[in-house]
C-alpha cells in the first residue's frame, strides 16, 4: 500500500465520523502506520526460484546477493517449471527472473490473466529455443540449416540404440517436441534429458568433433564459447499453432519453428510490491541483455566455476549495469 493510498483510505472511512480533536490524534497515528506499510519488510525472506539451467541459477544468486547487500533476507527455492506457477501464486516462491516465451508463455499468460502472478516486465534480451547443431557438422550435412536436410542426414545423428533413426536430445521442460517430429515427418527419435546432461553431451561432442543434434537456446553459453546454428524450420506464426491449413502440413498445427526473437520476462508473487516496494522497483528495473545471460551460463558450463563463484564474477563484470538498476530507495555499494 502506498502512503498516498493509505491516507486516502483514512479520509474516506474516518474523517466524516469522528470529532476533530480525535481526528488529529488518529491522523498522526495513521501517518506512522502508512509509512510503516510503505516500507520494505526486510525481515520477511524473499524466496527466489532456482530452476535447472545455469543462467537462471547464477542470475538468481547474483540478484539475490544484491538484495542481501541492501539488507534483505533472501532464500533460494529449487523448483521445477511446472511447480513454479503454483509456487508463485501461493507465495512458496516470490520471484522468477527468467520466464522464456517458447517454453513458458502458455502457463505464464494464463496465470497473469487470472491476476494470481505479476508480470514484472521484459528483459532487453531476445530468446530462441529450437533444434541446434555445432557449425562443424554443416560440412557433413551441406543442406543445413534448412530443416528439409534433416532426413537426408538422419543417419549422421543415429546411435546403436536408435537404429536407422537420428537422435534429437531435448530437455524435459518442452513437451511438444514429438509433435514437431510428427508434423514434419522427421526420421528422428527423442531422448529427453536434463539441462546439465544436455550441456555435458554437447561439450563432449564439440571436443571430439562428433555429430550431435539437440535443443539449444539463446542466450546461452554457446553464444560466447561455441559456434553453431539453429535448424531453420518455417517461420513462426500465430496461425501455425491454431490453423492446420497454414504451413507445409495441411492437416496439422505446429508446423513451424520457434519464435526467433521471443521475449524473456520476470514474474513475481502478487504480494511482492506490498511487502518489498523498494525491492520491487529494483526488479522492475532489471533488464538482462543476451550477452549478460550467455556469459552467466558460460562461466559455469564452459569455464567450470561453481554457481556462486559464477555469480560473483558476473556481478564484477556487469557492475556498471546492475548498479544503474538500483532505485533511489537503495544505496549504491562503495567500491
Amino acid at each position: 500500500m502506498t502512503t498516498q493510498a493509505c491516507l486516502s483510505n483514512f479520509r474516506i472511512y474516518w474523517l466524516a465520523f469522528i470529532p476533530k480533536a480525535a481526528c488529529c490524534i488518529l491522523l498522526a497515528l495513521f501517518f506512522g502506520y502508512c509509512f510503516v506499510a510503505a516500507a520494505d519488510q526486510k525481515h520477511i525472506p524473499i524466496k527466489i526460484a532456482t530452476n535447472d539451467w545455469a543462467s537462471q541459477i547464477i542470475l538468481s544468486y547474483a540478484i539475490g546477493s544484491v538484495l542481501q547487500n541492501q539488507g534483505y533476507t533472501v532464500k533460494y527455492q529449487t523448483i521445477s517449471l511446472k511447480q513454479q506457477w503454483g509456487g508463485l501464486r501461493l507465495g512458496h516462491i516470490h520471484l522468477q527472473l527468467e520466464v522464456w516465451q517458447f517454453s513458458m508463455a502458455k502457463d505464464f499468460n494464463r496465470m497473469v490473466a487470472k491476476d494470481v502472478i505479476l508480470d514484472v516486465g521484459a528483459h532487453s534480451a531476445k530468446t530462441r529455443e529450437d533444434w541446434w547443431y555445432p557449425s562443424y557438422i554443416k560440412r557433413l550435412c551441406p543442406g543445413l540449416p534448412d530443416w528439409q536436410a534433416l532426413n537426408k542426414c538422419s543417419q549422421l545423428f543415429s546411435t546403436p540404440e536408435s537404429g536407422n533413426k537420428g537422435v534429437y536430445y531435448t530437455g524435459p521442460w518442452i513437451s511438444d517436441e514429438g509433435i514437431r517430429i510428427r508434423v514434419f515427418k522427421l526420421n528422428y527419435r527423442i531422448i529427453s534429458i536434463d539441462a546439465a546432461s544436455l550441456n555435458k553431451r554437447l561439450i563432449n561432442a564439440v571436443h571430439n568433433k562428433q555429430p550431435i543434434m539437440l535443443l539449444n537456446w539463446t542466450p546461452n553459453w554457446t553464444d560466447n564459447r561455441v559456434k553453431g546454428e539453429f535448424v531453420e524450420f518455417p517461420e513462426f506464426s500465430q496461425q501455425c499453432i491454431t490453423d492446420p491449413s497454414w504451413g507445409v502440413n495441411p492437416t496439422e498445427i505446429n508446423d513451424c519453428g520457434a519464435p526467433k526473437k521471443g521475449w524473456l520476462k520476470k514474474a513475481a508473487n502478487p504480494n511482492f510490491p506490498v511487502n518489498w516496494p523498494c525491492a520491487y522497483q529494483f526488479i522492475q528495473n532489471i533488464s538482462f541483455t543476451n550477452d549478460m545471460i550467455a556469459e552467466a551460463a558460460a562461466l559455469y558450463e564452459y569455464d567450470k566455476f561453481s554457481y556462486k563463484e559464477s555469480a560473483i564474477k558476473w556481478l564484477e563484470k556487469y557492475k556498471a549495469s546492475w548498479q544503474q538498476w538500483l532505485p533511489e530507495c537503495m544505496t549504491i555499494p562503495k567500491s
